[in-house]
């Protein structure tokens, strides 16, 4: 039971900032540019 919860404290964490990631790089791959980034372009 103690791996069982070393695990979770070590994934979940894990898992979270992974999907902050995934959801912080959509704009760069769905063609998407935050504003910041369009006018330093021009």
């Amino acid at each position: 039971m103690k791996l069982v919860l070393a695990w979770l404290f070590v994934v979940l964490p894990l898992a979270w900032g992974v999907t902050q990631s995934v959801k912080k790089s959509m704009p760069l791959f769905s063609g998407g540019a935050p504003a910041a980034a369009a006018h330093a372009v021009k």
